[in-house]
């Protein structure tokens, strides 16, 4: 068994927590359930998170902390141009063309903002840094005299919303909505918003 305080241990728990919200839900979640994928005691998991509480913030923070860092360095690749990096910085986000798991979980955990605050404030900050990336993308475009919005920040802020809805009806099993019509939708709306027929993908 891993030694109790180290950060592997939670690192392994934390990944067989997440495991477990995936096939059972936040409430099928039992202690029990993962102290044994994570080859741990339930003793050991009380010991890193006292009450279960803790344990699904540290699960969502952890994987919004990991989305973060995916989307931003999509969003910040260097020498893309600024319609490659839009569309990189989308799909971080859409299944299958990132890491299914992490969408899924997140998903998950969202639905707990609505009952608890400091889940609440996790997914406004992220909404936050979402925002300033495709606001940071929107003016690289500008400059760049490929994007000419009529209104940047707006601009931003729709593509921000349209994502997270059709990103919401993928990760639901909508059966209409298949990755590569969630992907030629917000291509071809991005392409309308930013003034950028480059942008515009066939239906598939």
């Amino acid at each position: 068994m891993t030694s109790r305080g180290t950060s592997s241990g939670r690192d392994s728990l934390l990944t067989a927590a997440g495991r477990v919200l995936r096939e059972r839900g936040v409430q099928g979640l039992r202690v029990r359930e993962v102290a044994a994928a994570a080859g741990m005691s339930p003793a050991a998991v009380i010991y890193h998170y006292k009450t279960t509480n803790d344990l699904l913030f540290a699960v969502h923070e952890a994987a919004v902390g990991e989305y973060t860092k995916l989307r931003t360095a999509a969003a910040r690749a260097e020498k893309a141009s600024p319609t490659a990096r839009l569309l990189a910085c989308f799909k971080v986000g859409v299944p299958p063309y990132t890491d299914s798991a992490l969408i899924e979980l997140l998903y998950e955990m969202h639905g707990l903002t609505r009952r608890s605050p400091r889940h609440a404030i996790l997914l406004t900050d992220l909404w936050h840094t979402e925002l300033a990336l495709y606001e940071e993308i929107v003016a690289d475009g500008i400059s760049q005299r490929v994007f000419d919005p009529d209104d940047p920040a707006a601009a931003a802020r729709a593509l921000l919303a349209l994502e997270d809805g059709l990103v919401l009806h993928s990760v639901s099993d909508n059966e209409f909505m298949t990755s590569s019509l969630v992907l030629t939708t917000f291509a071809n709306v991005a392409a309308q918003l930013l003034k950028c027929p480059a942008l515009s993908l066939r239906s598939r």
